[in-house]
């Protein structure tokens, strides 16, 4: 019986993750057509993409915790940094580049600690 629970716990994470990714990729063409027709700057990108982020993982992160209701800080915490494990895989297929720095660093405590929070938030809604 208990392994029936982890099976659904580690299907849950990765439909949370996957949807992160799904959520930030519409996000960012939203984004793009966004750019295109306002005219704005460069320098809105990065914040702006940090949000987006932020709130996919936290969307993402939510629901596995608030579907089995326990626990959600450590699911939302894995659900958080698969989605940097996801993210990380797309941004090698479309720029043929690893770079192992303080930047990929940043992202993975990015994904535990706002996965962790939505977690939090996910099971108690």
């Amino acid at each position: 019986m208990k392994r029936d629970g982890q099976v659904n716990n580690t299907l849950l994470i990765l439909k949370g993750s996957l949807l992160a990714v799904i959520i930030t990729l519409l996000c960012f063409i939203v984004f793009a057509i966004i750019m295109k027709f306002a005219n704005l700057g460069e320098d809105v990108i990065g914040p702006v993409n940090q949000v987006i982020r932020v709130i996919s993982i936290a969307i993402g992160s939510a629901l596995p915790a608030k579907v089995s209701k326990n626990k959600g800080w450590i699911k939302g915490a894995i659900t958080g940094g698969l989605y940097i494990v996801w993210a990380f895989v797309i941004s090698i297929l479309f720029s043929n580049h690893v770079s192992f720095d303080s930047i990929l660093l940043s992202d993975v405590l990015l994904g535990f600690i706002v996965g962790a929070i939505g977690g939090i938030i996910g099971v108690n809604i």
